[in-house]
């Protein structure tokens, strides 16, 4: 019987190829990255001298982000954030009940924001967040680390490991932003927020949008969108990713994420298979069965003579006990 890993890759892979069907649009060659700001925004760090409070840094630990909320964290808790003492806050359990109940809408609205009754009716849960988000999870907390190739672990590249990783001070969760300027505002609402320290004095803030499958196939009245370049004045840079590559390998988004922000431009260089452009390339190299990368050890190198290819971790294993190559 198939084991865990393949079959949840076979019906991963099945699932992408019918919602291709659906959509008329060629999900499996798509990019991963589908859209991404045309510069980054630095913001000032607040200036020396102010007094530190842990009143808003706590409320961003406790709960779902949002705009006003973290700009207040920033000027009077700047020296909490920049410990890094809780990167990523919620747990993955957290996390999912979070997406799972709609609690985004909930908070927006208790914060004075105008959310209507749809938006709990409409909501979809959507795996590709979740996925995504474990695989942030794993990496910031350190228990991923041999997703990156093993045999970089030169001096030079634990250096710039340790930088990319000490420059993200906070990842916030379904973070809430306004869509308008005016005293009734509307929630745009970002999947992750990533505040980055930059340069010296400065900060920036990167949203990610997973846009996901229902966007495609929703038969409802258009949401109201938000046009980037006016969250760009706000002071964010915006990331969309297509969620049907977050369900096949999240750390890959994550990599092409942090290549694209140029927090870690080689990231992608380090990843195992990050030469697959397309998702049906995700086979087995040995038993020739989908691949997903839901566990970073999924996926793995394996020598069959001259020739090196890409396997499940399952079927690596069963070889190396096998004694057979």
């Amino acid at each position: 019987m198939p084991v865990l890993e393949i079959q949840r890759a076979e019906k991963i892979h099945d699932y992408i190829q019918k919602l291709e069907k659906l959509t008329n649009i060629p999900l499996r060659s798509s990019p991963i990255i589908l859209s991404s700001p045309r510069q980054k925004v630095s913001l000032e760090l607040p200036v020396e001298g102010i007094k530190q409070s842990y009143e808003y840094i706590e409320q961003l630990y406790e709960d779902v982000g949002e705009h006003e909320l973290v700009f207040k964290a920033i000027k009077t808790g700047w020296e909490y954030l920049n410990s890094g003492y809780k990167i990523v806050p919620p747990s993955k359990e957290e996390y999912f009940r979070q997406i799972n109940e709609a609690y985004v809408f909930q908070a927006a609205r208790e914060r004075g924001y105008t959310v209507s009754e749809d938006s709990f009716k409409e909501h979809k849960f959507c795996y590709g967040q979740y996925e995504t988000y474990y695989a942030v999870h794993e990496i910031m907390q350190r228990n991923a680390f041999d997703f990156l190739l093993s045999k970089s672990y030169s001096p030079s590249f634990i250096h710039t490991y340790a930088n990319w990783h000490k420059c993200i001070k906070l990842i916030s969760t379904q973070f809430i932003i306004p869509t308008t300027t005016i005293d009734k505002k509307f929630p745009h609402i970002l999947d992750q927020l990533w505040v980055i320290s930059h340069n010296v004095n400065q900060l920036r803030l990167l949203g990610i949008e997973i846009v996901g499958e229902g966007k495609f196939l929703s038969r409802s009245q258009p949401t109201i969108t938000v046009n980037n370049e006016f969250l760009n004045q706000l002071g964010y840079e915006i990331y969309q990713v297509a969620s049907w590559w977050c369900r096949v390998d999240p750390y890959r988004v994550i990599c092409e994420f942090l290549k694209a922000s140029g927090i870690f431009p080689d990231a992608t260089k380090y990843l195992i298979g990050a030469e697959l452009n397309t998702i049906d390339e995700y086979a087995c190299g040995i038993c020739h069965a989908p691949m997903v990368r839901w566990g970073w050890d999924w996926i793995q190198r394996y020598q069959i003579g001259n020739s090196t290819v890409l396997a499940h971790k399952d079927c690596v294993m069963r070889k190396l006990h096998s004694g057979k190559c």
